[in-house]
């Protein structure tokens, strides 16, 4: 599991599962979300695409070894994950921000319901997260 904290604020991700080759949608991932921001907390399950999760799981490898830069994750379907990882300053601190979010079916109306969050994260909390074994599959074309 790929987890930031902070003090009682965090984020979870998880891969509940990705998509073979047997499939057009190969390398897809539904990915579990949860997350606890000064006393807001939410969880959510999305489905992202292979290209997004490749490029989101590269650039945080390339953000844990440089110290700069972003990695950001969006979900396929609108709003329901935006995700950024990102160095502040020049010094390497680190932020994690973004928001989850669904709508909900009632009988006569539909709602949404959202968590927005942001954070500082101490940066050797990356080293922990590029060593997650989805994260190190996705990062590697070759895999």
């Amino acid at each position: 599991m790929l987890r930031f904290e902070n003090q009682q604020d965090f984020i979870e991700i998880d891969l509940a599962s990705q998509e073979t080759a047997d499939l057009p949608s190969v390398g897809d991932a539904y990915l579990t979300i949860r997350v606890s921001a000064t006393g807001f907390t939410g969880h959510n399950d999305v489905w992202v695409i292979a290209d997004a999760l490749r490029s989101f799981c590269q650039a945080l490898v390339a953000l844990e070894r440089d110290r700069r830069g972003k990695a950001c994750l969006d979900s396929m379907s609108p709003n329901e994950l935006r995700l950024v990882v990102r160095s502040v300053d020049s010094c390497g601190h680190m932020l994690i921000e973004g928001s989850t979010g669904y709508e909900v079916q009632h009988e006569n109306s539909r709602c949404w319901h959202s968590v927005d969050f942001g954070f500082e994260f101490d940066p050797s909390q990356l080293l922990k997260a590029v060593s997650v074994d989805w994260v190190q599959r996705n990062a590697d074309p070759t895999k």
